[in-house]
């Protein structure tokens, strides 16, 4: 349960550590996700949730990737923002997970992949796959 909740806060954000030029080409508004979670002998039912993406989120990778929770340590490096991909790299020291993760976006749309490695006390490194697909609905609520 920890792994997924960890997964989530990454899914949901974490804070850039690098500017990108550029604007990620995807459609303001509100978007339903659904995020697909999977670990190693751990079936995870898909979460679903909404989320508003403001113009100022597309403009800047760091405020579309928002951070969840105080305390969160993660941060991300090698950020790369070519047309309509997003991809990165994410360390979070306290929990001692890595990864990488790509976002993929066509107008009202995107999906998103993330590839985690965390500890597995007493075995090896548990590796973890999130998978997100969003699609749009509408203009956000004021």
């Amino acid at each position: 349960m920890r792994a997924w909740l960890i997964g989530m806060s990454f899914v949901t954000g974490c804070w850039a550590t690098t500017a990108v030029a550029g604007e990620i080409q995807a459609k303001e508004g509100l978007y339903d996700l659904t995020i697909q979670t999977t670990l190693p002998g751990m079936p995870m039912p898909a979460q679903s949730l909404r989320e508003c993406i403001t113009g100022a989120d597309l403009r800047d990778p760091k405020k579309f990737m928002k951070s969840v929770g105080s305390g969160n340590d993660c941060t991300m490096q090698d950020v790369r923002q070519e047309a309509n991909r997003l991809s990165f790299k994410l360390s979070c020291p306290r929990e001692q997970v890595s990864g990488q993760g790509e976002y993929l976006f066509a107008n009202d749309q995107y999906t998103g992949t993330m590839n985690m490695s965390m500890p597995n006390p007493g075995g090896p490194a548990m590796k973890t796959v999130i998978k997100t697909t969003a699609k749009w609905v509408g203009p956000c609520s004021k």
